[in-house]
């Protein structure tokens, strides 16, 4: 069995489209891992991921890229404090917030602490979405190890976290009841509409050039005339004006009216 007819095989039972990731990349994992698991082929490891829930797991474990921390790249949360957010809401009082492939909640958890603290007075609705149920359930759990947590100021930590045990904190009820999460497919379901702001980082790197032109349009579609997307620092996009969006600041694009 051929790679191209492995990775349609596993989208057909699966649901996830493995041709818009980049290849290279794509193959080297599922190949570095399956020679772990020691399989001498993709037809025998297809066979057993079909049967062994277990093995499927490690398997789309491997293959989703989950890693996050909060107040990631803080210089560029600075910019969104400071220049991004306060012309959204002084345009929409209610604004509504997407974290497009959230992981495990990392980003929209940042968001709505930022919320609260720079901008008590007002309530967005902040929506979380990811194509990974594993790591939706840990997000909605909100319990995360100290690593991730170097970001944060320490004013936050001690407001908006509770210490559990050795290097666990839970993340407050208050700061938890803010966000709503939700199972997404970037490629196959139905787009929020009227978004003011839009957070996809560091998810568009895994995809082919192809792939990432849909999204970025339908990503666009997405927000309201004026609404801003915010992608990750490996992400600038040339040429935002092919896809009806303005730069106003690093990684930082509006969509044009």
């Amino acid at each position: 069995m051929e790679f191209e007819e492995f990775i349609k095989r596993i989208g057909d039972f699966t649901g996830i489209d493995l041709t818009k990731y980049k290849r290279p990349q794509m193959q080297r994992r599922i190949t570095s891992l399956m020679s772990m698991e020691g399989y001498p082929g993709y037809r025998e490891y297809l066979r057993d991921l079909k049967r062994d829930s277990v093995l499927l797991e490690r398997f789309l474990n491997h293959l989703t890229i989950n890693v996050s921390e909060f107040y990631r790249n803080p210089s560029q949360w600075d910019v969104l404090v400071e220049r991004i957010l306060p012309e959204i809401i002084r345009v929409n009082p209610r604004p509504v917030f997407w974290s497009a492939g959230c992981a495990t909640g990392e980003e929209p958890y940042t968001l709505a602490m930022v919320m609260r603290e720079y901008f008590p007075g007002v309530r967005p609705r902040i929506l979380a979405t990811d194509i990974d149920d594993r790591v939706l359930s840990r997000a909605k759990e909100g319990l995360y190890r100290r690593r991730v947590l170097l970001n944060v100021p320490p004013t936050q930590l001690k407001k908006f976290f509770n210490y559990i045990k050795e290097d666990h904190y839970q993340i407050s009820d208050d700061i938890k009841k803010m966000v709503e999460f939700r199972h997404h497919d970037l490629f196959r379901d139905v787009y929020p509409a009227f978004c003011d702001l839009i957070l996809c980082r560091n998810v568009m790197i895994y995809f082919t050039e192809e792939a990432k032109s849909v999204l970025y349009r339908m990503l666009r579609d997405a927000l309201r005339p004026g609404g801003v997307l915010f992608t990750g620092s490996t992400e600038q996009i040339f040429q935002a004006s092919r896809l009806g969006l303005e730069a106003v600041a690093s990684f930082f694009y509006k969509r044009v009216s």
